[in-house]
C-alpha cells in the first residue's frame, strides 16, 4: 500500500489532503490545497490555495499560489523548476514544464515549456508516452535506508552550523565551513555513484543553502557560496511523459564566488576564479574569472 511521506520540518495544513503515494521534502508547507496521488515536493516549497494533478515533480523552493487568494491548478504530470512561481489563478496544463526561476503569471497550456521572468512559451514537448511520473518505488527506498542507515559522517576539518539538515556523503581534504540551515542531499548508493558533496579546502556554503547532490556537487579551494544559494545536480528528461531522472553534476572551481540567492542547474562547471552574481539563474558552463548575472531574460532552455 502506497504511504504519504512528509519528511521532518514538512507541513501539511489541516485543511489540506495530500494523496496517496506522496513526498513532501523537508521545509515544505502545504494550505488549502489537494494534492493528488505521487506528487513530488523538493525542500522549502510553498504550495497554497492549489490543486495538483497526479504525478507532478515540484522542484526545490518553487511556489504555488498563494494563500486567501483565487486557486491555482496545475495539471497532471506537469514538471515545475526549482524557485519557480506561479501566480494565483492561473492553471498549468498537464504535462508542462516550467523552467527554474520562471514566474508565471498567465496559464500555461498542455506540454508547454516556459521559461524567464516574466513566464513565456518556448516550445511544445513532444514526449515519448511511458506514462506519468511514479515516486512509489524511490519513496519505499527512502524510508528502507532511513530505518537502516546512519546519518552521514562529517569530514574531519569541517564546521557546521545549526539546524543543518546533512542528508549526502560529504568528503574534503581539509578545513569547510556550512554555514546555519545548510540542507544537503545525494549519496554515492543512490541514482549516480558521483553522488555526494566534496568541498575543498578553506570552501564555505553560506546559511540558508540548499546542495542537491544526487548527481554529484564538487566546490573547489577557496570558493564561497552565498547565503541561500541553492545548486541542483540533476533533472529530468523531457523526451518522456514519466519524466526520469538524469545526473546533471555541478563542478564549482577554485576562488570562485557565487552571491546571495543564486541558483545553479547542471549539468554546468564554473572555471576558477568565476563570480556569479546575487540572485543569478545559472544553467551552462561559466568561463575562468568571468562574471555571470545568469540567463532569466535569455530564453534558456530548461534543464
Amino acid at each position: 500500500m502506497s504511504v504519504v511521506l512528509l519528511e521532518d520540518g514538512a507541513t501539511a495544513a489541516a485543511d489540506s489532503v495530500v494523496s496517496e503515494g506522496s513526498w513532501l521534502r523537508s521545509g515544505t508547507t502545504v494550505s488549502d490545497s489537494l494534492l493528488a496521488e505521487g506528487v513530488f515536493a523538493g525542500f522549502r516549497c510553498v504550495i497554497a490555495s492549489a490543486e495538483i494533478g497526479a504525478g507532478t515533480l515540484i522542484a526545490s523552493q518553487a511556489r504555488i499560489g498563494r494563500p486567501d487568494a483565487p486557486r491555482t491548478v496545475v495539471g497532471p504530470g506537469a514538471w515545475i523548476g526549482a524557485r519557480a512561481d506561479i501566480a494565483p489563478g492561473v492553471t498549468v496544463g498537464a504535462g508542462a514544464v516550467i523552467a527554474a526561476g520562471a514566474q508565471v503569471t498567465e496559464d500555461v497550456g498542455e506540454d508547454a515549456v516556459v521559461v524567464g521572468r516574466p513566464g513565456r512559451f518556448l516550445r511544445h514537448r513532444r514526449p515519448v508516452e511511458d506514462g506519468l511520473p511514479r515516486i512509489g518505488s524511490i519513496v519505499a527506498t527512502v524510508l528502507a535506508r532511513a530505518a537502516q542507515t546512519a546519518a552521514p559522517a562529517v569530514p574531519e576539518g569541517w564546521t557546521v552550523g545549526a539546524d543543518c539538515l546533512l542528508d549526502s556523503d560529504l568528503a574534503g581534504p581539509g578545513r569547510a565551513a556550512l554555514g546555519d540551515r545548510v540542507i544537503t542531499m545525494g549519496r554515492g548508493d543512490g541514482p549516480s555513484p558521483d553522488g555526494g558533496v566534496r568541498l575543498g579546502h578553506d570552501a564555505s556554503v553560506g546559511d540558508d543553502s540548499i546542495l542537491e547532490a544526487s548527481g554529484g556537487i564538487d566546490v573547489g579551494d577557496g570558493s564561497r557560496l552565498g547565503r541561500g544559494v541553492l545548486v541542483v545536480s540533476s533533472g529530468h528528461d523531457m523526451n518522456r511523459r514519466s519524466l526520469p531522472w538524469q545526473g546533471g553534476p555541478v563542478t564549482i572551481g577554485a576562488g570562485c564566488s557565487v552571491g546571495d540567492g543564486a541558483t545553479l542547474v547542471g549539468p554546468l562547471s564554473l572555471g576558477d576564479g568565476a563570480v556569479v552574481e546575487p540572485g543569478a539563474l545559472v544553467v551552462s558552463d561559466v568561463p575562468p574569472g568571468h562574471t555571470t548575472s545568469g540567463v532569466l531574460q535569455k530564453g534558456i532552455a530548461p534543464r
